[in-house]
């Protein structure tokens, strides 16, 4: 796997990865733009997501129905995803059509047009997506939540900016952060499949010019970019009304980054707890008590920051009785060592998970690139397994102790207007907003 591997950086900052799989017919392409929803401005709120529809609508020599055609008739397919760090634009292909998916790639990020009428028809599409989420409760629950947690930093902000900011936005917007962000030492170039390093290399002679029309040349300093430092998780109770059938919940505290040592254990810790059917919450709240379909927890990390969340959904009488569940759980992976069994069977998913994802061009071009992004190193798929294996109980529990233990949970329901009888058993757990 590490002979597979192949990095280059070019003179002008542009870095291409590639990892070679000769049993793969297909072929997965990536480019990763180190732009996210924490380098926009306030009232830049959702100009990389903006942007991320935008490069789909057409160039100086492609409209926007021919870049959809030519994909289409070779049965691949395109598609692009914005998170609060980084934005990535993805072709799946057979191997044999490597060329046509780098000049794709090619022509939108040097030649997109921004065609104003192009970007009002997206402008509906994407005031369409905002009141998908408003009625998806789920979703809405856990954008509030960060809004909450994180205030006005970026990292708190919809990743699709909210209504106004995308009606007020201008083209003039989208093109001065266009040229700020999209530009080669911003970008990484990420290629799976059955084909050569140097292949690949020879299709990306128009990329590796040292200077590409109207952007600025040479590296800025972060906060030049519009990084700014995450400030601690907020500490809080909030009850939001919205006419629901069920109550949201959403736990949360301060979780590990990206970089933290204790990573791994993290990871295990939130597959015991929430990370499938066997999980400790999934069995107490749904299969013990009966008051949750859906029921999980997550890991959110960041470059400078990270959050760990559980998310219930469940009717208003059963909120006291679902937050205490949570906080048992909580308080037993605290307090006790998992057993060598449990411990062995909580890796066993984790790795099979990994394994199994392995098995896609798709995965493996999205893990070079965050492993560039985000640790400048590679970790082969046994690499990661081998640090999963290294895990401890004591491990799992001085974790667990660290982010369950240390800080006061922040808790968001979102839902009806409580009744006094559950308003009294909440208080003081929850502050009405």
């Amino acid at each position: 796997m590490r002979r597979q591997l192949k990095k280059t950086v070019f003179q002008n900052g542009l870095t291409l990865l590639t990892e070679r799989h000769s049993e793969f017919k297909s072929l997965s392409i990536g480019i990763w733009v180190k732009a996210g929803t924490r380098h926009e401005r306030p009232h830049e709120a959702g100009v990389s997501h903006f942007l991320e529809h935008m490069l789909f609508k057409g160039t100086e020599k492609r409209t926007a129905l021919e870049i959809a055609r030519e994909v289409d008739q070779v049965g691949g397919e395109f598609n692009a995803f914005t998170t609060r760090e980084y934005t990535c634009f993805h072709l799946l292909l057979l191997s044999r059509d490597l060329g046509l998916g780098m000049d794709i790639l090619s022509d939108i990020l040097l030649d997109s047009q921004f065609d104003q009428e192009e970007m009002e028809r997206e402008r509906k599409v994407i005031l369409q997506e905002i009141s998908m989420v408003e009625e998806s409760p789920e979703e809405l629950a856990h954008d509030l939540y960060f809004e909450l947690i994180y205030g006005r930093h970026g990292l708190g902000r919809p990743i699709l900016g909210t209504e106004t900011s995308i009606r007020r936005m201008r083209r003039s917007d989208l093109l001065r952060y266009f040229r700020k962000h999209y530009r080669p030492d911003q970008l990484i170039i990420s290629v799976a499949g059955d084909v050569s390093h140097e292949t690949v290399k020879k299709k990306l002679k128009s990329l590796i010019k040292k200077n590409w029309s109207g952007r600025r040349p040479g590296p800025e300093s972060r906060r030049e970019l519009g990084f700014e430092p995450a400030p601690h998780v907020r500490e809080g109770c909030w009850w939001i009304k919205r006419s629901t059938e069920q109550v949201h919940l959403v736990w949360g505290v301060e979780g590990p980054r990206y970089h933290s040592r204790d990573r791994f254990a993290a990871l295990l810790l939130n597959v015991y707890l929430g990370g499938g059917m066997s999980s400790a919450l999934f069995q107490e709240i749904r299969e013990k008590n009966g008051l949750a379909y859906t029921v999980y927890s997550s890991l959110s990390p960041f470059i400078d920051s990270g959050v760990f969340t559980i998310y219930a959904a469940t009717g208003m009488n059963q909120v006291p009785l679902c937050l205490r569940l949570i906080e048992e759980c909580a308080y037993k992976l605290r307090k006790s060592l998992l057993s060598e069994d449990e411990l062995q069977m909580v890796k066993d998913n984790l790795k099979g998970t990994i394994l199994l994802s392995s098995d896609s061009v798709e995965s493996r071009m999205s893990s070079i690139a965050k492993n560039e992004i985000f640790f400048n190193r590679f970790f082969s798929v046994e690499d990661v397994c081998q640090m999963i294996d290294q895990v401890g109980p004591a491990d799992i529990r001085r974790v667990a102790r660290k982010i369950l233990g240390k800080s006061t949970p922040s808790i968001l329901a979102l839902g009806p207007k409580p009744s006094k009888q559950v308003s009294a058993k909440l208080r003081p757990t929850l502050l009405r907003r």
